[in-house]
């Protein structure tokens, strides 16, 4: 199904936006104390303090809870749901934990090489793989055409999204996200609607997002609750290394285009 691999695509789009949210316009409004006017952020600034953060991390690791619409041939639509633990040393080590009800998975990167096992079939791909980060995500979507959802989050640079972003944003309210007040903001653009909600407290922290595609048939949505956020997590040495189980067997990812 195409779309859903657009879904995981365009999911982390939803995390950022422009302009100033009300509730901080509010506080710009004349006749306020200097106090209140000093403490004031815009929207770009909030959002950059987001991404900021982020980066600097050295490692990270959070949890997922994802729901996503299935559109059937009769228009129905169906929800699957998922979980991913997601584990970041930086600059080259990634581990990607997977359990959905369309099958569970494990990605493994090490800053040499790639793996993606499948612990159901009990079988795994590995392939080599640039020495960071940024240029292992640009290397399987281009040349084994596939991503890691919400993986924008964990590059270098967080706010590159907000280039193709279009319109303005709509500030929502200070609504609740598991019993947790955050900031939700709308966000409208020509191919998809999202939605995001950020802490009020520090550090600021994307909690959930939903992506609307409202262009393709039925509108479906994908929804990421983020949880357990860890800036001081303890990797155990083989946290990022693929090791093969003796039953597991070895298959070939092929390439989206024949090699040069």
């Amino acid at each position: 199904m195409n779309y859903l691999r657009t879904l995981l695509i365009l999911t982390f789009c939803v995390t950022f936006s422009l302009g100033l949210v009300p509730k901080i316009q509010a506080q710009n409004n004349p006749g306020t104390s200097t106090a209140t006017e000093e403490t004031s952020i815009t929207t770009e600034e909030l959002l950059n303090q987001v991404c900021d953060f982020l980066k600097s991390q050295q490692s990270l690791s959070v949890e997922m809870d994802i729901t996503y619409d299935n559109v059937l041939t009769s228009g129905a639509k169906v929800q699957y749901s998922g979980y991913k633990k997601v584990s970041v040393q930086r600059p080259n080590m990634v581990r990607v934990d997977t359990v959905a009800d369309e099958g569970n998975r494990n990605f493994y990167y090490d800053g040499k090489s790639f793996t993606l096992f499948s612990p159901d079939l009990k079988v795994f791909a590995t392939k080599e793989a640039p020495a960071n980060i940024d240029e292992m995500l640009n290397t399987i979507e281009e040349k084994f055409g596939f991503t890691i959802p919400m993986f924008n989050l964990f590059t270098s640079n967080p706010c590159a999204v907000l280039d193709d972003m279009v319109g303005e944003p709509l500030y929502i309210g200070s609504n609740l996200v598991n019993r947790e007040e955050t900031d939700q903001i709308l966000i409208v653009t020509k191919d998809w609607d999202g939605q995001l909600w950020i802490s009020q407290d520090e550090p600021l922290l994307v909690k959930k997002a939903i992506v609307t595609y409202k262009n393709l048939p039925h509108a479906p949505q994908y929804t990421v609750l983020f949880s357990n956020w860890n800036f001081k997590p303890s990797f155990a040495p083989d946290t990022f290394t693929f090791i093969p189980a003796k039953d597991d067997f070895r298959v070939q990812i092929l390439p989206t285009s024949p090699e040069p």
